[in-house]
């Protein structure tokens, strides 16, 4: 009888190791994935930081090239196709040398957001926002991260949610 009763509790024992096993990994894959989407969103949260840097270094190049090229309203820039001269595809310019969206609205922010750094701020996941009192465009990211563009002087503030509070 010490025979089929031994060998029920070994069997028992068996399953239990396994889900001993089982309950282990799925604990250090929580942990692995944990870390994994902290990460991911780390990054999220310095891409606008990326994109506020990308967009000064421009604006600096566009303003150079601007007054290289004798301060004209309507600038094309160096890394645009030679194919773009409409009005959507050139940058409108400041007399002070700053670029400026066509419209003073949110499309018009969307779209230069779009001619200087090369895609969309709403399909970057951007919310865009036109401030009329202080002639600003805003872009927020999904983290409160915020990059402000005063079309009167050119001047870029970036914000993140700690500085707002």
């Amino acid at each position: 009888m010490a025979g089929p009763q031994r060998s029920a509790d070994d069997d028992l024992m068996s399953v239990f190791r396994q889900l001993i096993a089982v309950v282990l990994l799925l604990l250090f894959l929580g942990i692995l994935g944990s870390r994994y989407f902290n990460g991911l969103q780390q990054v999220a949260d310095n891409g606008l930081q990326v994109e506020h840097n990308r967009l000064l270094n421009l604006l600096a190049m566009v303003r150079s090239q601007w007054l290289t090229q004798g301060k004209p309203a309507m600038l094309k820039a160096d890394w645009q196709l030679p194919e773009a001269t409409s009005q959507h595809e050139s940058l409108l310019m400041d007399k002070g040398g700053w670029p400026l969206p066509v419209t003073l609205d949110v499309t018009g922010c969307d779209q230069l957001w779009l001619q200087l750094l090369g895609a969309s701020a709403v399909q970057a996941g951007l919310d865009v926002s036109y401030q009329t009192d202080t002639k600003e465009c805003q872009y927020r990211g999904s983290s409160g991260q915020r990059i402000n563009y005063q079309l009167s002087t050119g001047r870029v503030i970036f914000l993140t949610a700690q500085t707002e509070q």
